[in-house]
């Protein structure tokens, strides 16, 4: 499950989903362009990771009753490797090598994506509105960033100490694209501006 923050434009969907039929040189021009224009806030986010484990307890396995897989023990997500060469940083990291390439991992199911499902309507809801969204993939990071509230007493000294240490969720997301939101909500603008110009074109 990822942790999403998206922003919604009506209609945008459906023009990228026209230019990728009929320009698809151009389709892909724009989510190079997006995600360049969202790189401010990944990089903020990918700082606001943790560079080891969040709290003690998350060194240990624990796999939610009914769940499908572990969420514990910390070990990353997402496809990135330490390098093979022990770097400058690497040597200081603390937690050394093993939890730097761990650290990494956990950066790496954090990206900008540009959604190309279509709207599912179930009764009254209606799923993937959104066209553009920034995420954080990987159970352990949705336990990180959106844990404010528990049923059992070990869960509420779990959120206490998540808050006490690093503030009420979203501890990462939310608060990297606070810190973001002016720029990229104008750049984003554009980019929008940019891409129903070029539908209209095309249809003419």
């Amino acid at each position: 499950m990822p942790v999403d923050n998206k922003i919604e434009v009506a209609g945008v969907k459906e023009a990228l989903a026209e230019l990728n039929k009929t320009q698809k040189k151009l389709r892909r021009a724009i989510t190079v362009e997006y995600k360049e224009i969202m790189q401010p806030t990944v990089s903020k986010a990918r700082n606001l990771v943790p560079t080891d484990a969040p709290l003690s307890g998350f060194n240990r396995a624990w796999t939610p009753n009914g769940g499908q897989g572990s969420v514990l023990p910390f070990q990353g997500g997402g496809q990135a490797r330490a390098p093979r060469l022990p770097t400058a940083r690497e040597i200081n990291f603390p937690g050394g090598r093993r939890q730097y390439g761990n650290w990494l991992k956990w950066q790496a199911g954090l990206n900008a994506y540009i959604s190309g499902k279509r709207p599912r309507t179930i009764g009254n809801y209606t799923r993937n509105l959104a066209a553009f969204g920034i995420k954080w993939q990987g159970p352990a990071a949705v336990l990180f960033d959106t844990s404010g509230q528990a049923n059992t007493p070990q869960g509420r000294q779990m959120v206490s100490a998540l808050t006490a240490k690093y503030g009420p969720p979203s501890r990462v997301m939310w608060r990297a694209y606070q810190q973001t939101d002016q720029d990229v909500q104008n750049e984003l603008k554009e980019l929008v501006r940019k891409i129903m110009r070029s539908v209209n074109e095309a249809v003419r």
